[in-house]
């Protein structure tokens, strides 16, 4: 019994300190890769596929952007 309050004691002590510091560490951890992918040449598979979901994302926001208008503009002609 005593060995499962230390065991159950240990892993809130786990939970608790990754609740604290987990989105601390996953932003130190975001800069350092971003670091190392701007210290890479722009040839890199990676580097490369990072642009491309930019790319992919900017395009999506366009395509998102045109379907909103294009409802909106619908909905005006249907209330006529």
């Amino acid at each position: 019994m005593k060995k499962f309050l230390i065991g159950a004691a240990m892993l809130l002590t786990v939970v608790a300190a990754l609740r604290r510091f987990g989105p601390a560490l996953g932003r130190l951890a975001m800069r350092k890769c971003e670091e190392m992918l701007a210290r890479m040449p722009e040839d890199f598979p990676p580097k490369r596929m990072m642009h491309g979901i930019e790319e992919i994302r900017a395009q999506n926001a366009r395509i998102l952007h045109h379907l909103e208008e294009g409802t909106s503009s619908t909905a005006a002609l249907g209330r006529r």
